[in-house]
């Protein structure tokens, strides 16, 4: 009975975590690359390449943890009998599969910071699992549209050209495999698969030599790469939660209290029945969201309704629809662009009485600069009671929403749905 050195246990786990996501990521990127453009599925279609992404970038982070460990820890020597081209052969099947392993995931994530699909823009952030956003490589998705397309083209090409290429050597590395086990019956594969017997009996035992100074040396600048990687990752575009950062200028939301001189009567918003709240469809599928920080103003003069006042003003970054990818795009630079557009506005350029105590209200509504004129809105009030609501149809374009990547609605509807309901009591 022969004895030989099988793989660690680290670098066991590693190889078979990493193939696994490798292979499942395989399957998503040919699926999702036909069912992004078929619109019973794409709903399906975004979610995916999300997964997609995520499995990607986990592969490079894990593959650069695997290349330290392999440094740290040479593998077994290959059976004797192999041939001098065979073990050359061998080593550099690994070298190639390190590289592609590094390689694919880089090109993916440096197509993806383009923010761009074919001929136009397709700005939808990574994010990791869903847990934290992924930023965008070179500063990529600010460049012009040429060097985007371009850049694109470019990364999607050699992806797409690396991933045949794995998808080849995989082929050629599970024939090899199953030869050492079935045909030559050297134990070489129950190295890798410690549970798993080789035909000759082989003894397989875990040696962990100690690491030389070299290797030690060349593993923590492979780690020291992956830290970098996973510290940019995670440290770059965190932004912080919107809504508390809109609550945090509620001075700026209060200057409403006064409205073209007059005295604004003060009502007590009831949070529990008040909300403004949007709706539509993305990639097929119907969202629902809402602001989470508006404050209004209102001053009714019931001698005299032409000289009454609404104002609004709605935090735009408090957007949110519980969808962890909506709620990171909502904020960005061709949506709701919140770093320089922070605040919508509601201003009433009308109030007409429509009798016992009920008015209808006209205005405009200012988003990113953009005004344009509203329905009417129906206020009642009833003694120390006011109701204010409305249903409002909102064309993306007439307020530059997602008109960059999305003009045509293919991917979100262009028309919004917006429902206002504000309950309030009067108040000293």
């Amino acid at each position: 009975m022969g004895s030989t050195r099988r793989y660690t246990t680290v670098a066991i786990t590693l190889h078979w975590v990493i193939a696994a996501f490798i292979v499942a990521n395989i399957g998503l990127g040919v699926w999702m690359s036909w069912a992004i453009d078929s619109p019973s599925v794409r709903a399906y279609a975004v979610n995916v390449f999300q997964w997609h992404k995520s499995l990607g970038l986990a592969v490079l982070a894990l593959s650069l943890l695997r290349l330290a460990w392999r440094l740290l820890y040479p593998p077994p020597a290959p059976p004797p009998h192999m041939r001098r081209w065979e073990r050359a052969l061998a080593a550099f099947t690994h070298c190639v599969f390190y590289a592609l392993m590094i390689a694919i995931p880089l090109s993916g994530w440096l197509y993806v910071s383009t923010q761009w699909r074919g001929d136009g823009a397709f700005n939808i952030p990574t994010l990791w699992f869903g847990l934290f956003e992924v930023p965008h490589l070179f500063g990529l998705s600010e460049a012009s549209g040429a060097l985007r397309q371009q850049a694109a083209a470019l990364a999607f090409g050699a992806h797409g050209a690396m991933a045949l290429a794995l998808v080849i050597l995989l082929v050629l590395h599970i024939g090899a495999a199953l030869r050492h086990q079935f045909i030559q019956r050297d134990g070489v594969l129950a190295r890798m698969l410690p549970s798993l017997a080789s035909p000759a009996q082989v003894d397989v035992t875990e040696v962990s030599p100690k690491p030389s100074a070299r290797s030690m040396a060349a593993a923590g600048g492979t780690l020291l790469v992956a830290v970098l990687l996973v510290a940019y990752a995670t440290t770059t575009r965190l932004a912080p939660d919107p809504v508390a950062a809109a609550t945090s200028k509620a001075s700026v939301l209060r200057a409403l209290v006064t409205a073209n001189g007059t005295r604004v009567q003060p009502w007590q918003l009831i949070a529990e029945t008040s909300h403004i709240r949007f709706a539509g469809i993305h990639a097929g599928r119907a969202f629902n969201g809402h602001f989470g920080a508006w404050l209004a103003a209102l001053h009714i003069d019931r001698q005299a309704p032409q000289e009454s006042f609404l104002a609004a003003v709605v935090a735009t970054g408090s957007a949110t629809t519980g969808v962890s990818l909506h709620d990171r795009s909502l904020p960005q630079g061709e949506w709701f662009d919140v770093g320089n557009h922070p605040y919508a506005t509601f201003t009433s350029t009308t109030i007409e009485s429509l009798g016992d105590n009920r008015y209808a209200i006209e205005g405009v509504l200012t988003i990113k600069n953009n005004t344009l004129p509203l329905a009417p809105l129906t206020l009642s009030i009833n003694g120390d009671t006011l109701q204010l609501s409305g249903t409002l149809e909102l064309d993306r374009a007439s307020v530059d929403l997602g008109m960059e990547s999305d003009p045509a609605g293919e991917y979100v509807s262009r028309t919004v749905e917006i429902d206002i309901a504000v309950d309030a009591v009067a108040s000293d």
